[in-house]
């Protein structure tokens, strides 16, 4: 597959992405872990145009002085759509990316086709914080339930302890946003929300307000999977991503033929 890696001015700063597939555009924003090509993303690449920009501080890139919190990240990810992608598209997120595009959706009301959110950061609710994993292997634990389906794309030490440290100053510690919380119901775009009942990081009670709260939502859970589902279980997260994005609503509805 070939990935196009690039950099863009901004008013900010300079943002580097990556660009892959063909299709219809996808914005793809990555998790705390950092920006990685999962199976799944490889596989979504053949009906989408994947754009996954990296969030300024992770994997070595400098900081925006100017972006500082979640919204400041998803007010520059506007920018980049603006010069980069300019026709209508779809976003998705995972984890701390599921927090940052939920504020892009709210943000960018008219420029979002449709949203997907995969076990979204942010709003942890009746959660209290971790403490931090004893070893690499413990690290990998709590992510996947099949860890062994995603220890090539974990990352150095060094790089995997920037990128936390450049998470932490977005999230600033917030376990609940109660800002974009309150701001949920105002929502547009159609958005799917996908769970996993094995995940240690984002509680099951995110997945139950979200569906409460954004009008046109859908909550589904994909099992046998922990926080890092589409690793855990690339095929199934793949048949369900790709089925929203193509069909909206009828996503829910068995396209197959009936014996």
């Amino acid at each position: 597959m070939d990935v196009r890696r690039s950099d863009i001015k901004l008013a900010s700063g300079t943002l580097s992405y990556a660009e892959f597939g063909e299709g219809r555009p996808l914005l793809y924003l990555h998790a705390a872990g950092g920006p990685q090509i999962s199976r799944f993303l490889e596989g979504l690449a053949k009906t989408h145009r994947i754009y996954l920009p990296t969030a300024p501080g992770f994997e070595g890139t400098p900081l925006h002085d100017a972006v500082k919190t979640v919204p400041d990240l998803a007010k520059l990810y506007g920018a980049f759509a603006g010069k980069v992608i300019k026709e209508p598209f779809d976003v998705m997120g995972h984890s701390f990316g599921g927090w940052t595009a939920t504020w892009f959706a709210l943000q960018h009301p008219d420029e979002v086709g449709q949203l997907v959110l995969e076990a979204p950061a942010g709003l942890r609710i009746g959660m209290t914080p971790l403490p931090p994993p004893a070893s690499p292997d413990e690290a990998l634990r709590r992510l996947y339930l099949h860890p062994e389906r995603a220890k090539h794309l974990m990352k150095p030490p060094e790089v995997a302890a920037t990128n936390l440290q450049a998470f932490g100053r977005y999230s600033g510690g917030v376990m609940v946003d109660e800002a974009l919380l309150a701001r949920l119901p105002e929502m547009k775009p159609r958005t799917l929300i996908i769970m996993a009942p094995k995940d240690e990081m984002i509680p099951a009670s995110t997945g139950h307000v979200l569906k409460e709260k954004i009008p046109l939502s859908h909550l589904t859970y994909i099992y046998d999977a922990a926080h890092g589902i589409e690793n855990d279980q690339p095929e199934r997260m793949l048949r369900l991503v790709s089925a929203f994005l193509e069909r909206g609503e009828a996503f829910i509805v068995n396209s197959g033929k009936v014996a």
